[in-house]
This record gives C-alpha cells, sequence and structure tokens, in this order.
C-alpha cells in the first residue's frame, strides 16, 4: 500500500532537513583556508563555508573587503593580507593560518588573474607573472601546506576554467596557466593521496573581471550576449552554481572522488574553441605596462587610431590610463592585476632585430667564437659595448647557430 501524498511530502521534507544538517555538521570548525577570498567565486565560498561552522583564513590583497566578511563572524575567520607574487608573503601567509587554527583540513586555490595577450604583443614578463600567480604560486601553497594536509586528512580543490583544455585565441598565459594547473591536480592526486585533490573549471561567470578589465557596462552586455548564444544552456552562471561544484568537492560525498576536473560551464566545452574579442590586445595591455616603462604613451596612441570600437564608443584615453595604472589588486580585481610587475626586468622593444644586436666574441687572439667553438652571445639592445658584462645574456640556441648560453641576469 503506497503511502498518501502528504506523507510522502514530510518525509522528503525530513531526509532534506537531515541531510542539511549532517552537511552542517561535517563543515562545523573545519580549517579552511581560501586564497582570492575578497570577491567573486573565492568570497562566496567564505561566505558560505563561514554559515556552516567553518573557521575561515580569508587571503587576498584587498584587506578592506576581507575585514567586511570577517567581521560578521569573528569567532570564526581570520583576514590576511597577502601578494601571491610574494614567496615570502605565501610563507608567511600560510604560516598565519596555520598557527590560527591549529591545523588545515581544507584548501581552494580561488585567487588568480586574467588578460588578454597574445603572442606578438605580450612582454615576456607579463607572460611570466600570469604564470607566476595562476600556476607556481598554486604549487608553492600545496607545497607549503602538504604536512598540514596530510595530517588531517584533507582536500584541496583548485579554480581552474575553461580554458584549461581548450584553445582560445588571445588568452595564451592564461590558457597555459590553466592547462598546467590542471595537470597539477592530477598529478597532486596520485603523489598526495589520500589527501583529495580536484578542481574546477567554471565557464563565464557574473562576476567583476570584465568590469576590472576596463569594459563598459554597454560592452560587458554585449559580450554576455555572444558567449549566451554560444552556450548549449544559454545562460550565464552565478558565483552560487560555481560554489556548489567546490563546497561538493570539499563534502564527504566526494570522499572516493580525487585528480578530476568539474567543469561548470553549462556545457561550453563540448562546442568548437570560440574567440570572443573584448578590446584589441593593445589596447587592454597598454593600460597595464610595467612601472617605468616609456612604451605607455606609444601604445595608448596606436590603441586609440586603430584599435575596434563597440557601438562608436571611444578607447580609454591617456589621463584614464594613469588614473587607474596604480590601481592593481590581482586578487579580486583579476584583469588589472599584471601593473604589478617587476621593474627591474629589461624590457625590449617588440621592433628591435635580436640578431643585428648580437656582439661577436673573440678570444685574446681575434678568433671569432664559432658553432664549432660556441661561446655564449651578448645582447647590446641599442646599448654601447662595455666589455663582457654588456648587454643581457640570451639564452637557449639561436637559430641553430650553436649559440648556446647560460641564463643571466640582465644588469
Amino acid at each position: 500500500m503506497s503511502n498518501p501524498p502528504l506523507w510522502s511530502g514530510f518525509q522528503s521534507l525530513g531526509i532534506q532537513v537531515a541531510q542539511n544538517a549532517i552537511a552542517k555538521r561535517y563543515f562545523a570548525l573545519k580549517r579552511v583556508l581560501i586564497t582570492g577570498a575578497s570577491s567573486g567565486i573565492g568570497k562566496a565560498c567564505a561566505v558560505w563555508l563561514l554559515n556552516q561552522g567553518a573557521r575561515v583564513a580569508l587571503i587576498g590583497r584587498d584587506l578592506e573587503e576581507l575585514e567586511k566578511i570577517g567581521h560578521q563572524f569573528p569567532n570564526q575567520a581570520v583576514a590576511i593580507q597577502c601578494d601571491l607574487a610574494i614567496d615570502r608573503q605565501q610563507y608567511d601567509m600560510v604560516l598565519s593560518a596555520v598557527e590560527t587554527f591549529g591545523g588545515l583540513d581544507i584548501l581552494i586555490n580561488a585567487a588568480g588573474i586574467i588578460f588578454e595577450n597574445d603572442l606578438e604583443s605580450t612582454y615576456p614578463q607579463d607572460h611570466d607573472y600570469i604564470i607566476d600567480i595562476n600556476l607556481r604560486a598554486v604549487y608553492h601553497i600545496i607545497h607549503m601546506c602538504q604536512s598540514f594536509l596530510e595530517k588531517s586528512r584533507g582536500c584541496i580543490v583548485n579554480l581552474s576554467c575553461e580554458w584549461g583544455n581548450r584553445p582560445q585565441q588571445g588568452m595564451i598565459s592564461n590558457c597555459m596557466a590553466k592547462a598546467g594547473l590542471e595537470m597539477l591536480t592530477k598529478c597532486l592526486a596520485l603523489e598526495l593521496a589520500p589527501v583529495r585533490v580536484n578542481a574546477v573549471a567554471p565557464g563565464m561567470t557574473k562576476t567583476n573581471l570584465f568590469k576590472y578589465a576596463g569594459l563598459t557596462p554597454h560592452e560587458i552586455d554585449v559580450l554576455r550576449n555572444r558567449m549566451m548564444k554560444a552556450n548549449p544552456m544559454k545562460k550565464i552562471a552565478n558565483p552560487d552554481d560555481i560554489v556548489k561544484a567546490v563546497i561538493f568537492l570539499c563534502s564527504k560525498r566526494a570522499a572516493n572522488i580525487t585528480g578530476q576536473i568539474l567543469k561548470v560551464d553549462g556545457g561550453m566545452n563540448l562546442t568548437s574553441s570560440i574567440t570572443i574579442d573584448w578590446q584589441d590586445t593593445l589596447t587592454m595591455n597598454a593600460k597595464f605596462a610595467p612601472t617605468g616603462t616609456q612604451s605607455i604613451p606609444r601604445l595608448v596612441d596606436w590603441a586609440r587610431k586603430e584599435a575596434r570600437k563597440f557601438q562608436g564608443e571611444e578607447v580609454h584615453d591617456e589621463d584614464w590610463v594613469r588614473e587607474h595604472e596604480s590601481k592593481s589588486n590581482w586578487s579580486t580585481n583579476l584583469a588589472d592585476a599584471h601593473i604589478k610587475v617587476t621593474d627591474n626586468y629589461s624590457k625590449l622593444e617588440k621592433t628591435e632585430n635580436i640578431l643585428s644586436n648580437l656582439e661577436e666574441q673573440k678570444d685574446e687572439n681575434g678568433t671569432i667564437y664559432t658553432a664549432e667553438n660556441p661561446k655564449a652571445a651578448r645582447m647590446i639592445a641599442g646599448r654601447q659595448s662595455q666589455g663582457p658584462k654588456s648587454g643581457a645574456a640570451v639564452g637557449g640556441n639561436l637559430l641553430g647557430l650553436g649559440l648556446n648560453a647560460p641564463k643571466m641576469n640582465s644588469p
């Protein structure tokens, strides 16, 4: 004899209440470290876990935003300001979190940066910076947290994106970093077991990413409409959609899941790779050129004349660039992150002919070193030679000429 509908409804409600109670008990007093916790997906994860009774170390660059969250949960949260581009700050951050909580159960690597770049117009230090934040910092933090997670038999969740396993034109560095992050996730799942290591790969999500990339509200709407039309589910995810996936992988229900990349992109990964232009690459990167370079005015002037415009709107002018170039906050504002690049990198203009700047090295007898007798070639980069220390060394085999040079620092 079947149960009456009313009784079945009470049963379903009771099961749901019980499941919620179990979930809440599971995360209560868990010790969690979340990078990128001051906005977007990282912030949403932090608030959810704090509401479930977890103790959370909130990591980010924007201390004011972190403290706003912490003040709501004074007995559970600790706010730690950290620049993930600096190894020492990473070390201090992990040590502070572990000393505060007495250990670690869950690590969520949600911090990251993104900006449009291609091979022609991206300077090496910009590429290095996005790799450092999106991949190297994750590796370093996991390395420091390993012993604590092994002791608690905890878990790690990394935030990848839809470009981790598919190419996207104009996003070379980010695609490389996320592909590396997904392979790091799988390798560590084997190495660190029984610590579970997984990743979530969101598609386009309603965060402030494009706002901080410098797009106007109208431009953002245009971009989202394009992405929505290409998405099988015809929708753009909310941060809560991604949080549910992260929390699932942290929970007891995923106890036998490790080394997996959970895609939360509305089926976008099932479609062919598409190119969605934000702004022309040089237009976007011009306002993030490293401090101390002289290329900003030239790049901006070129971009203003040549870059495509959305609905006739003007590209940001030079005054806008100067105003915004000092407002980098990679932990929360993503796309404007790579302004914070080291100033001591000697950048080559892309118009320079590297081969024409090579100085042939001769021994004391005047013999030129050749492929049969190679010696490190040096790059003058338009400067006067100052003996053996002038210029920057060129590493690798240069166009098959046998000029194998050791890696050296720029002067």
